[in-house]
């Protein structure tokens, strides 16, 4: 079916039968009848066979296109119509289904820009214009998309259709009050249907109404209880409220519905993994290879496959490890690397590049590279980064292998930073502060300002790790309470990921916000403070529970509190600091 599914099959072939040649062929009649009836098959034969007669029978070009869109061939449909097109090019219509073909392709500009032809030759197809302001939604114009859904509303009145569009776009521009208020008016409009009141959902989680949020995706299952998405968006709103066990049901529920759905399947790995249920968390972990969400946010948008699946067993001569996910989350499974190394000496892992060299130093049984010598290399096996874990983790019992140490800086860079740094009877702690994660960096950074609590505990000096221009907070701290946080200048925190490692490794204990800071700070051995947020920004592998995690034994963790206010976590954390010098 046509992704936008505004090409139905009988109204397509009857609006073009106004095509016909003014003395068609009884053949001709025959295949558009067919075509009408939805014997699709039938009627494409026969076009083929008019067009092995008649070559140009412009017309019979054009329907073929058509029945490929209907057919789920949109790359076919693209030639057969841009043909048609030559010689009629003044037909709205055959561009506007331009515009799908582009769509199911994912070639979001060029549907805009035909939808957008389409309209300028017949302006005021409403059709069109909800197609034009789809298609500039995945374009992720969200400005453009909502100035044409508000073009609809204003024809059609109190449309839902559009209404929700509006509320969408709203929703990925931040404005989530104007999104929850045409949200409420399309619930108004059409209390009956599920999609309003699951994207009513949505926003209240944004906008952390956990509670909420469960209300409405709970009536959107009532009204459709086949709503597959909104069992899995529930299941996320639960966990956010720590209510794991029902978060569980609901994705047994979505399950039910469809047991190989990637997400739900994935979703349901972490929250059995941040319950340390690591045979059944790792099992499943590997369907984010499988979601289209996870490849497009943590693989670049394409899942890379140059040789078969390792099986974690054999011993092959040349093993491919790739990278996935972030930097701290490449950090966070290199901690499995060397147990990868005693069983495959040799095999080679693709990284982020500022890793390579930390990498290299710390395991150099193994090679790791980047993804600009992949293909110059021949492989007999695979496997990403993250599905380590089913082998090396695969039970509790694998997480007493787990080193509190597993990277290790360049030493004489390090003692040289340390001897500058560090002064006599003085602790030396690193601070970071900011995570730049693009979906959740705002729920897991505070100011430095906040910080000062911990900045004012005698006995300590203090060393900026914070990635990122930072002069101005740490300018403004130092006028307005006298704290002054050692800057290394010749150390760029963010692109010398090598030069951080000396840095941190250092200090005598580092704080830090979930980031990368906080995984190489752990990842060195370092005791470090990791200051949390709750809900859907906390990482499955700092859990819910505890003040420690196992992946980082030298990590001790201070969540948020639901409040959302980080007084309690810094309060706590100036206590542990403060304790450390008695």
């Amino acid at each position: 079916m046509n992704t936008l599914d505004t090409v139905p099959t009988q109204k397509a072939a009857a609006h073009h039968a106004a095509y016909i040649p003014t003395q068609p062929s009884d053949q001709f009649k025959r295949a558009v009848k067919l075509h009408q009836q939805g014997d699709l098959a039938m009627a494409e034969f026969m076009y083929r066979q008019i067009l092995r007669e008649e070559p140009d029978h412009i017309e019979v070009t054009y329907l073929l296109g058509l029945i490929a869109t209907q057919t789920d061939r949109p790359a076919e449909a693209i030639k057969h119509i841009n043909k048609y097109l030559q010689l009629r090019s003044d037909d709205a219509q055959a561009v506007s289904i331009l515009g799908l073909c582009y769509f199911d392709l994912k070639d979001y500009a060029n549907a805009v820009r035909m939808f957008s032809q389409s309209l300028e030759m017949n302006p005021g197809i409403v059709r069109n214009m909800q197609n034009l302001a789809k298609a500039q939604f995945q374009l992720q114009d969200y400005a453009a998309a909502l100035e044409t859904h508000k073009s609809v509303l204003a024809i059609l009145g109190n449309d839902v259709e559009a209404m929700i569009g509006i509320g969408l776009c709203n929703r990925e521009l931040g404005d989530y009050e104007a999104a929850l208020g045409i949200i409420e008016r399309a619930i108004i409009a059409e209390p009956r249907r599920a999609e309003s009141h699951f994207v009513y959902g949505n926003v209240l989680k944004d906008v952390k109404d956990f509670q909420g949020a469960i209300d409405a995706y709970g009536t959107a299952i009532t009204l459709n209880p086949n709503y597959l998405e909104a069992y899995g968006n529930c299941a996320s709103a639960l966990t956010d409220l720590g209510m794991v066990t029902e978060a569980m049901a609901f994705y047994d529920s979505a399950l039910i519905l469809d047991p190989t759905h990637a997400e739900s399947n994935y979703n349901r790995a972490l929250l059995l993994l941040s319950e340390l249920r690591l045979e059944d968390g790792w099992r499943l972990y590997d369907r984010r290879l499988d979601s289209e969400v996870s490849v497009r946010k943590f693989l670049g948008g394409q899942r890379i496959q140059l040789a078969p699946e390792w099986d974690g067993r054999s011993k092959p001569k040349a093993l491919l490890v790739m990278g996935e996910q972030g930097l701290g989350d490449q950090i966070f499974f290199a901690g499995m690397l060397p147990d990868l190394a005693k069983q495959v000496p040799g095999a080679q892992v693709c990284v982020e590049s500022r890793l390579i060299p930390l990498l290299q130093r710390s395991i150099p049984a193994l090679t790791f590279i980047g993804t600009d010598e992949l293909h110059s290399c021949k492989f007999d096996a695979q496997i990403y980064l993250g599905s380590l874990g089913k082998i090396y983790r695969s039970d509790i019992d694998s997480l007493s292998k787990i080193e509190s140490r597993y990277l290790y800086s360049e030493n004489g860079h390090r003692n040289q930073l340390r001897a500058k740094l560090k002064r006599h009877g003085k602790y030396l702690c690193g601070i970071s502060w900011s995570s730049k994660n693009a979906m959740y960096g705002d729920d897991k950074s505070l100011s430095l300002e906040a910080l000062r609590p911990v900045l004012q505990i005698p006995g300590f000096d203090y060393v900026n790790l914070q990635y990122g221009d930072t002069s101005e907070e740490r300018t403004k701290v130092e006028a307005q309470h006298g704290i002054s946080l050692q800057h290394v200048e010749e150390i760029d925190n963010l692109a010398n990921v090598d030069g951080l490692a000396s840095l941190i490794d250092a200090c005598d204990i580092v704080i830090s916000v979930s980031n990368t800071t906080a995984h190489l700070a752990a990842a060195l051995g370092k005791p470090v403070i990791v200051l949390l947020p709750n809900n859907d920004a906390l990482f499955w592998y700092w859990h819910r529970d505890s003040g420690t995690t196992p992946w980082y034994p030298t990590a001790r963790m201070f969540r948020r509190s639901d409040s959302g206010l980080w007084e309690d976590v810094i309060d706590a954390a100036t206590i542990t600091m403060a304790g450390i010098q008695q």
